[in-house]
């Protein structure tokens, strides 16, 4: 699936389109030229970390039989000149063993977003003509 991501000088403002051809969302600038209520970039970065873990976490504990009642993952994010740290902080709630709840830390740790992320990421860039 490709990401698509549209502005419009006309727009008057700094906010991006983008889709995938089914859903569409924005992203904007930080305030205070940007609209507070629209994720930025790293925003966007960030939350596909947290999301995949909580359904690859959910998936999962289906899956196993596991009590889990609830998950809340939060991530958050330094950035230093060539360095892009995730924190990652998941909470889960439920009857859930100590092997259990090891369990869990082990597959958040192999979701597919982590995996991506975790890895050597090259870009290829091209400029249309």
């Amino acid at each position: 699936m490709t990401i698509q991501a549209k502005w419009l000088a006309d727009s008057g403002s700094s906010v991006c389109d983008l889709g995938n051809g089914t859903a569409h969302w924005q992203a904007d600038l930080d305030a205070p030229m940007g609209n507070p209520s629209i994720p930025n970039p790293h925003d966007l970065l960030d939350s596909a970390l947290a999301a995949c873990t909580t359904l690859t976490l959910q998936i999962y504990a289906k899956r196993k039989g596991y009590d889990l009642r609830e998950i809340h993952v939060s991530v958050a994010h330094e950035e230093t000149p060539g360095s892009y740290k995730l924190i990652r902080h998941i909470e889960l709630q439920g009857d859930l063993a100590p092997n259990v709840r090891d369990d869990l830390l082990r597959v958040a740790n192999k979701c597919p977003v982590h995996k991506s992320l975790s890895a050597q990421i090259t870009i290829d860039t091209t400029l249309a003509a």
